[in-house]
């Protein structure tokens, strides 16, 4: 699946029934599974909830960092460390209008209307 094929905009996210909240990406690393046969997989959190973690393993990891890179705006002509994806201001949507408290099914760029599903990112196969 292309990234840019996923992409959602504030007013399909809430044609859909859900909500969006704002929020602040505090940290990211990647880990290695074991009971899942050693999958890897990209971890995501925020100063209240994660965005992604075991739930999401993945053989497409590299197309998904390459998308947080497009998604957030980050891209660095000397390249970008994982370990620098923190402090990044964010907006979660999370499931149905109750806004906190529902389950998170996707996130966005902070500022431009750029969004994503989190079941349709970890699928992306290029970007």
């Amino acid at each position: 699946m292309k990234f840019t094929n996923i992409i959602k905009t504030e007013k399909e996210i809430i044609a859909d029934g859900n909500s969006i909240e704002n929020n602040i990406i505090v940290g990211s690393d990647i880990s290695c599974i074991g009971h899942f046969g050693n999958v890897v997989s990209l971890n995501i959190w925020t100063k209240n909830c994660t965005l992604f973690h075991a739930y999401n393993n993945t053989d497409n990891i590299g197309w998904q960092i390459k998308a947080l890179v497009e998604l957030f705006d980050l891209t660095a002509e000397d390249g970008f460390l994982l370990s620098n994806f923190k402090n990044i201001p964010c907006r979660i949507i999370t499931e149905g209008s109750d806004g906190w408290g529902s389950k998170v099914i996707g996130f966005g760029h902070f500022m431009e209307d750029k969004f994503v599903y989190k079941e349709d990112f970890a699928k992306i196969t290029e970007v």
